[in-house]
Protein backbone atom coordinates (compact mmCIF):
# COMPACT_ATOMS: atom_id res chain seq x y z
CA UNK A 1 0.00 0.00 0.00
CA UNK A 2 1.63 3.23 -1.18
CA UNK A 3 1.61 6.18 1.24
CA UNK A 4 -1.17 4.81 3.44
CA UNK A 5 -3.25 7.06 5.66
CA UNK A 6 -3.00 5.90 9.27
CA UNK A 7 -5.83 7.08 11.49
CA UNK A 8 -5.52 7.11 15.27
CA UNK A 9 -8.64 7.14 17.40
CA UNK A 10 -7.28 8.05 20.82
CA UNK A 11 -4.03 9.84 21.60
CA UNK A 12 -3.27 8.88 25.17
CA UNK A 13 -0.07 7.24 26.36
CA UNK A 14 0.04 4.52 23.72
CA UNK A 15 -1.64 6.28 20.81
CA UNK A 16 0.49 9.36 21.42
CA UNK A 17 3.63 7.23 21.64
CA UNK A 18 2.90 5.58 18.29
CA UNK A 19 2.13 8.89 16.60
CA UNK A 20 5.41 10.29 17.93
CA UNK A 21 7.34 7.24 16.70
CA UNK A 22 5.89 7.50 13.19
CA UNK A 23 6.63 11.22 13.13
CA UNK A 24 10.21 10.66 14.30
CA UNK A 25 10.80 7.91 11.75
CA UNK A 26 9.79 10.25 8.95
CA UNK A 27 11.42 13.39 10.30
CA UNK A 28 13.82 15.21 7.98
CA UNK A 29 15.99 16.31 10.89
CA UNK A 30 19.45 14.83 11.48
CA UNK A 31 18.58 12.68 14.48
CA UNK A 32 15.01 11.44 14.67
CA UNK A 33 15.62 10.38 18.28
CA UNK A 34 15.99 13.91 19.58
CA UNK A 35 13.03 15.99 20.66
CA UNK A 36 11.59 18.74 18.50
CA UNK A 37 12.83 21.37 20.94
CA UNK A 38 16.38 19.99 20.79
CA UNK A 39 16.30 20.09 16.99
CA UNK A 40 15.25 23.74 17.04
CA UNK A 41 18.08 24.68 19.39
CA UNK A 42 20.63 22.81 17.26
CA UNK A 43 19.75 24.45 13.97
CA UNK A 44 18.99 27.94 15.28
CA UNK A 45 22.41 28.38 16.86
CA UNK A 46 25.87 26.91 17.29
CA UNK A 47 29.24 27.39 15.71
CA UNK A 48 30.28 26.69 12.12
CA UNK A 49 32.09 23.60 13.38
CA UNK A 50 28.93 22.33 15.03
CA UNK A 51 26.95 22.91 11.85
CA UNK A 52 29.60 21.05 9.85
CA UNK A 53 29.36 18.16 12.32
CA UNK A 54 25.58 18.13 11.89
CA UNK A 55 26.03 17.84 8.12
CA UNK A 56 28.49 14.99 8.59
CA UNK A 57 26.01 13.18 10.82
CA UNK A 58 23.34 13.65 8.18
CA UNK A 59 25.56 11.87 5.66
CA UNK A 60 26.31 9.03 8.06
CA UNK A 61 22.64 8.26 8.63
CA UNK A 62 21.31 8.92 5.14
CA UNK A 63 21.03 5.26 4.13
CA UNK A 64 19.10 4.47 7.29
CA UNK A 65 16.77 7.40 6.71
CA UNK A 66 16.22 6.43 3.07
CA UNK A 67 15.21 2.97 4.24
CA UNK A 68 12.75 4.47 6.69
CA UNK A 69 11.24 6.65 3.97
CA UNK A 70 10.39 3.83 1.59
CA UNK A 71 6.90 3.95 3.01
CA UNK A 72 5.54 7.37 3.95
CA UNK A 73 2.57 7.53 6.26
CA UNK A 74 0.01 10.31 6.43
CA UNK A 75 -1.17 10.50 10.03
CA UNK A 76 -4.75 11.43 10.89
CA UNK A 77 -6.00 11.69 14.47
CA UNK A 78 -9.23 12.05 16.38
CA UNK A 79 -8.32 12.32 20.05
CA UNK A 80 -10.72 14.90 21.42
CA UNK A 81 -8.81 16.78 24.16
CA UNK A 82 -5.34 16.10 22.67
CA UNK A 83 -6.12 17.13 19.09
CA UNK A 84 -4.55 20.58 19.21
CA UNK A 85 -1.39 19.39 21.00
CA UNK A 86 -0.85 16.67 18.39
CA UNK A 87 -1.47 19.10 15.56
CA UNK A 88 1.05 21.60 16.90
CA UNK A 89 3.77 19.12 17.78
CA UNK A 90 3.58 16.61 14.94
CA UNK A 91 1.57 18.43 12.24
CA UNK A 92 -0.94 15.59 12.07
CA UNK A 93 -4.25 16.06 10.31
CA UNK A 94 -7.20 16.21 12.71
CA UNK A 95 -10.48 14.51 11.80
CA UNK A 96 -13.72 16.12 12.95
CA UNK A 97 -15.08 12.81 14.25
CA UNK A 98 -14.33 9.11 14.54
CA UNK A 99 -16.54 8.37 11.54
CA UNK A 100 -14.79 11.00 9.41
CA UNK A 101 -11.45 9.46 10.33
CA UNK A 102 -12.64 5.94 9.48
CA UNK A 103 -13.89 7.11 6.07
CA UNK A 104 -10.58 8.76 5.18
CA UNK A 105 -7.99 6.39 6.68
CA UNK A 106 -6.63 3.23 5.07
CA UNK A 107 -5.77 1.80 8.50
CA UNK A 108 -7.48 2.67 11.78
CA UNK A 109 -5.55 2.28 15.05
CA UNK A 110 -7.93 2.03 17.99
CA UNK A 111 -5.92 3.48 20.88
CA UNK A 112 -8.61 4.53 23.35
CA UNK A 113 -9.34 3.02 26.75
CA UNK A 114 -10.66 -0.55 26.35
CA UNK A 115 -14.00 0.40 27.95
CA UNK A 116 -14.86 2.56 24.92
CA UNK A 117 -13.81 0.03 22.25
CA UNK A 118 -17.21 -1.52 21.66
CA UNK A 119 -19.08 1.78 21.29
CA UNK A 120 -16.47 3.20 18.91
CA UNK A 121 -16.35 0.05 16.80
CA UNK A 122 -20.13 0.09 16.41
CA UNK A 123 -19.91 3.73 15.36
CA UNK A 124 -17.22 3.29 12.71
CA UNK A 125 -18.07 -0.25 11.50
CA UNK A 126 -19.95 0.91 8.36
CA UNK A 127 -16.82 2.76 7.16
CA UNK A 128 -14.25 -0.02 7.71
CA UNK A 129 -14.95 -2.29 4.75
CA UNK A 130 -11.72 -3.23 2.95
CA UNK A 131 -9.61 -1.39 5.53
CA UNK A 132 -7.18 -2.35 8.28
CA UNK A 133 -8.26 -2.20 11.94
CA UNK A 134 -5.44 -2.40 14.49
CA UNK A 135 -6.44 -3.15 18.09
CA UNK A 136 -4.18 -2.18 21.01
CA UNK A 137 -6.23 -3.15 24.08
CA UNK A 138 -4.75 -5.93 26.26
CA UNK A 139 -8.09 -7.70 26.80
CA UNK A 140 -10.14 -7.02 23.67
CA UNK A 141 -9.54 -9.83 21.20
CA UNK A 142 -9.96 -10.11 17.44
CA UNK A 143 -12.99 -12.41 17.68
CA UNK A 144 -14.88 -9.85 19.73
CA UNK A 145 -14.00 -7.07 17.29
CA UNK A 146 -15.06 -9.24 14.35
CA UNK A 147 -18.48 -9.80 15.89
CA UNK A 148 -19.00 -6.03 15.95
CA UNK A 149 -17.51 -4.88 12.63
CA UNK A 150 -18.47 -7.90 10.53
CA UNK A 151 -16.62 -9.39 7.58
CA UNK A 152 -14.56 -7.52 4.99
CA UNK A 153 -12.28 -5.80 7.49
CA UNK A 154 -8.62 -6.72 8.01
CA UNK A 155 -8.24 -6.99 11.80
CA UNK A 156 -4.83 -7.14 13.50
CA UNK A 157 -3.89 -6.85 17.14
CA UNK A 158 -0.72 -5.40 18.64
CA UNK A 159 0.61 -5.09 22.17
CA UNK A 160 3.31 -2.37 22.29
CA UNK A 161 4.80 -0.70 25.35
CA UNK A 162 5.49 2.92 26.21
CA UNK A 163 8.98 2.84 24.65
CA UNK A 164 7.17 3.02 21.29
CA UNK A 165 7.65 6.79 21.32
CA UNK A 166 11.42 6.36 20.80
CA UNK A 167 11.13 3.36 18.49
CA UNK A 168 12.21 0.91 21.20
CA UNK A 169 9.00 -0.99 22.00
CA UNK A 170 8.81 -4.76 22.29
CA UNK A 171 5.54 -5.34 20.42
CA UNK A 172 3.46 -8.48 20.04
CA UNK A 173 1.55 -8.74 16.76
CA UNK A 174 -1.00 -11.12 15.31
CA UNK A 175 -3.33 -11.15 12.31
CA UNK A 176 -6.82 -12.46 11.77
CA UNK A 177 -7.34 -14.98 9.00
CA UNK A 178 -7.77 -13.64 5.49
CA UNK A 179 -5.20 -10.86 5.63
CA UNK A 180 -3.82 -10.00 2.21
CA UNK A 181 -0.05 -9.87 1.77
CA UNK A 182 -0.25 -6.13 1.10
CA UNK A 183 -2.28 -5.46 4.24
CA UNK A 184 0.13 -7.55 6.35
CA UNK A 185 3.05 -5.60 4.93
CA UNK A 186 1.42 -2.29 5.81
CA UNK A 187 0.80 -3.35 9.42
CA UNK A 188 4.34 -4.67 9.80
CA UNK A 189 5.74 -1.39 8.44
CA UNK A 190 3.72 0.56 11.00
CA UNK A 191 4.82 -1.62 13.91
CA UNK A 192 8.45 -1.71 12.73
CA UNK A 193 8.56 2.06 13.21
CA UNK A 194 7.89 1.67 16.95
CA UNK A 195 10.40 -1.08 17.74
CA UNK A 196 10.91 -4.84 17.65
CA UNK A 197 8.10 -7.12 16.44
CA UNK A 198 7.18 -10.49 17.93
CA UNK A 199 4.56 -12.23 15.79
CA UNK A 200 2.85 -14.63 18.17
CA UNK A 201 -0.44 -16.46 18.56
CA UNK A 202 -3.17 -14.28 20.05
CA UNK A 203 -3.58 -16.80 22.88
CA UNK A 204 -0.16 -15.68 24.16
CA UNK A 205 -0.99 -11.98 24.28
CA UNK A 206 -1.86 -11.93 27.99
CA UNK A 207 1.49 -13.50 28.90
CA UNK A 208 3.30 -11.08 26.60
CA UNK A 209 1.55 -8.18 28.31
CA UNK A 210 2.92 -9.41 31.64
CA UNK A 211 6.54 -9.69 30.52
CA UNK A 212 6.81 -6.82 28.03
CA UNK A 213 3.77 -4.56 27.84
CA UNK A 214 3.78 -3.75 31.56
CA UNK A 215 7.48 -4.29 32.16
CA UNK A 216 8.50 -0.60 31.88
CA UNK A 217 6.54 0.07 35.09
CA UNK A 218 8.34 -2.74 36.92
CA UNK A 219 11.71 -1.59 35.57
CA UNK A 220 11.00 1.99 36.65
CA UNK A 221 10.13 0.80 40.16
CA UNK A 222 13.45 -1.08 40.27
CA UNK A 223 15.40 1.91 38.93
CA UNK A 224 13.75 4.28 41.40
CA UNK A 225 14.46 1.99 44.36
CA UNK A 226 18.09 1.49 43.31
CA UNK A 227 18.49 5.26 42.88
CA UNK A 228 17.01 5.87 46.33
CA UNK A 229 19.60 3.49 47.74
CA UNK A 230 22.32 5.42 45.93
CA UNK A 231 21.07 8.68 47.43
CA UNK A 232 21.11 7.02 50.83
CA UNK A 233 24.75 6.16 50.13
CA UNK A 234 25.57 9.83 49.48
CA UNK A 235 25.31 10.18 45.69
CA UNK A 236 23.38 12.98 43.90
CA UNK A 237 19.91 11.83 42.82
CA UNK A 238 20.20 12.67 39.13
CA UNK A 239 23.52 10.86 38.92
CA UNK A 240 21.86 7.82 40.51
CA UNK A 241 18.98 7.77 38.03
CA UNK A 242 21.34 8.12 35.08
CA UNK A 243 23.87 5.54 36.30
CA UNK A 244 21.24 2.94 37.20
CA UNK A 245 19.45 3.39 33.86
CA UNK A 246 22.76 3.09 31.98
CA UNK A 247 23.63 -0.10 33.89
CA UNK A 248 20.21 -1.60 33.11
CA UNK A 249 20.54 -0.68 29.43
CA UNK A 250 24.04 -2.16 29.21
CA UNK A 251 22.92 -5.39 30.87
CA UNK A 252 19.97 -5.69 28.48
CA UNK A 253 22.27 -5.22 25.50
CA UNK A 254 24.59 -7.96 26.77
CA UNK A 255 21.66 -10.36 27.06
CA UNK A 256 20.41 -9.43 23.58
CA UNK A 257 23.90 -10.12 22.25
CA UNK A 258 23.54 -13.74 23.35
CA UNK A 259 24.64 -13.78 27.00
CA UNK A 260 22.47 -15.97 29.22
CA UNK A 261 21.15 -14.02 32.24
CA UNK A 262 22.29 -16.68 34.70
CA UNK A 263 25.79 -16.87 33.19
CA UNK A 264 26.10 -13.08 33.22
CA UNK A 265 24.99 -12.96 36.84
CA UNK A 266 27.63 -15.54 37.75
CA UNK A 267 30.34 -13.50 36.01
CA UNK A 268 29.49 -10.45 38.11
CA UNK A 269 29.46 -12.37 41.41
CA UNK A 270 33.01 -12.81 42.71
CA UNK A 271 33.56 -15.22 45.64
CA UNK A 272 32.93 -13.40 48.93
CA UNK A 273 32.37 -10.23 46.91
CA UNK A 274 29.98 -7.30 47.10
CA UNK A 275 27.52 -8.42 44.42
CA UNK A 276 26.80 -11.81 45.95
CA UNK A 277 26.01 -10.06 49.23
CA UNK A 278 23.47 -7.91 47.41
CA UNK A 279 21.90 -10.98 45.78
CA UNK A 280 21.57 -12.69 49.15
CA UNK A 281 19.66 -9.65 50.40
CA UNK A 282 17.39 -9.76 47.34
CA UNK A 283 16.69 -13.46 47.90
CA UNK A 284 15.87 -12.83 51.57
CA UNK A 285 13.45 -10.12 50.46
CA UNK A 286 11.74 -12.43 48.00
CA UNK A 287 12.73 -10.32 44.99
CA UNK A 288 12.37 -12.97 42.27
CA UNK A 289 9.20 -14.42 43.73
CA UNK A 290 7.64 -10.96 44.03
CA UNK A 291 8.50 -10.16 40.41
CA UNK A 292 7.02 -13.44 39.17
CA UNK A 293 3.89 -12.76 41.23
CA UNK A 294 3.64 -9.29 39.66
CA UNK A 295 3.84 -10.73 36.14
CA UNK A 296 1.31 -13.44 37.00
CA UNK A 297 -1.12 -10.82 38.37
CA UNK A 298 -0.75 -8.80 35.19
CA UNK A 299 -1.36 -11.87 33.01
CA UNK A 300 -4.48 -12.76 34.99
CA UNK A 301 -5.85 -9.24 34.61
CA UNK A 302 -5.07 -9.21 30.87
CA UNK A 303 -7.03 -12.44 30.45
CA UNK A 304 -10.00 -10.73 32.02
Amino acid sequence: MKNPKIGFIGGGNMGGAMIEALWRAQSDEVDAGRSFAEEERKFDGGSEAQRAENLAQTGKTSSQRECEKKTKFEIIACTRSKNEALRQRFSVKIAASETDLAREADAVVLATKPASYEAILRLIAPDLAGKILLLLAPNFDIKRARQIVGEGVYIARAMPNIAACIGASATALCFDAGFSDEARKTVREIIAKIGKIYEIDEAWFAAFTGIAGSLPAYACAFIEAAADAGVRGGLPRQLCYDAVAAAVEGTARLIQSGKHPAALKDEVCSPAGTTIEGLVALEKGGFRGALMDAVAACIAKARG
